[in-house]
Parts: structure tokens; sequence; C-alpha cells
């Protein structure tokens, strides 16, 4: 883990970034309710949603977003329209937005692959039920989530995570709020079959990773 963050410091981050504050490795859930494993990377003035190979131990994808263009921060239950035939969903959610949905178009929404999508939607790693497999060199890393020592899996919590944006976004026009995140997917099998197969995530993959 400390190798992980020494590599995002020194080829990811630049000095517009300001200071580095800690990285989270995350489930981001995409429009398509598909879920891929992410790097989440948080300084004083931006955050990183990185795709990273932990095999290669390379970035593959990154995106960059200014907590300055932040509008809202909604966190609260993960569920589907009332009409959906998705399985139910127990994990939190935590989404950012930093533009328009109504400047949203079709032809975006019906993409599986459009990455230009104005919010991100986040939830806890796989890993976060794992808590007894972790291996004690992984807990209380520097840097690996956010100043919480009591949770040794706060590098893989959604609402640690969530904390530290709030503080990272203190005196900002941010509006944070409480309340049920709708995902729009009514009956893609498609996307159960991903998700249970993990083939959003790095293989291979385990809490000692």
């Amino acid at each position: 883990m400390q190798q992980l963050i020494h590599y995002i410091g020194e080829s990811v981050l630049i000095p517009e970034d300001g200071a580095f504050i800690a990285l989270w490795i995350l489930t981001l859930i995409d429009h398509w309710n598909n879920e891929h494993e992410r790097l989440v990377v948080l300084t004083e003035r931006n955050f990183y949603l990185l795709r990273y190979d932990f095999s290669q131990c390379r970035v593959r994808d990154s995106r960059r977003i200014g907590l300055g263009q932040l509008i809202s921060v909604v966190t609260g239950p993960l569920v589907f329209p009332a009409k959906s035939l998705m399985p139910i969903r127990s994990s939190p959610g935590v989404q950012m937005k930093w533009g328009d949905e109504n400047d949203v178009k079709i032809t975006q929404k019906w993409n599986p692959l459009c990455r230009s999508l104005p919010y991100a939607t986040l939830t806890h790693h796989p890993v976060y039920s794992k808590r007894d497999q972790l291996p004690s060199k992984q807990v209380n890393v520097p840097g690996a989530g956010y100043e919480d020592l009591s949770n040794p899996v706060s590098v893989y919590d959604v609402n640690n995570f969530l904390t530290a944006l709030r503080e990272a976004c203190s005196g900002m026009n941010v509006q944070f709020t409480n309340a049920e995140i709708i995902i729009e997917s009514y009956g893609n099998l498609g996307s159960v079959v991903f998700n249970q197969s993990n083939l959003g995530f790095a293989k291979p993959k385990s809490p000692a990773t």
C-alpha cells in the first residue's frame, strides 16, 4: 500500500493539485449499473478516479475533477426505480455531481462506454466485508483511508471517503445532502452477471493486495 501511495504521488499528481490527503480503493457504479474497481485520490484542490492495474502496477485510465467544480454530494441508500427488476442493493452510496444532468444527451445515457457524464456514484469495495482477512501490515498505512485508526478497512470504506471529502470542501459552495441515490436500471441482466463475476475488478484480487 505504501508503494501504491508513493507511485500515485510520483506519477499521477501534479503541483496544481495541492497537498495529497488520502486515497481509497472503492467501487464505482456506472450508468449501466456495472461495478468497476477504482482508486479514488483526494487532494487539496482535486480528486481523481483512476482505473489501476494491480497486476502491472500502472494507471490504465484517469479522470481528474476539481473540488471547485462540485455542485452537490448525495449520500444514502442505492435504489432502483419502482418498476425495476434489479436485485436490491444493501451498501450505501456517495454520488458526486459537477454538472447539470439535464444537459446529458440520450446518446450518452445509452452508451455503456460513455465517460463524459457529470457525476460519479461510489460504494464500498467488496474487500470492505472481509476485514478479518486483511494482513496486519496493510492497516494503518498513512494516506490509505482518512484518519480513522479504529477502522481497519477505511481504505475500502465509502463513508470514510465521504468524511474526507466533506472536510476538503469546507468553505466551498458544495451542497451535501442525505437522500436515495437512484440507479436508472430496470432489467439489465447483463450487469448482474458482470457484477457477480467481478469483471470490473483487477485479477487476481484478494484482501492482501
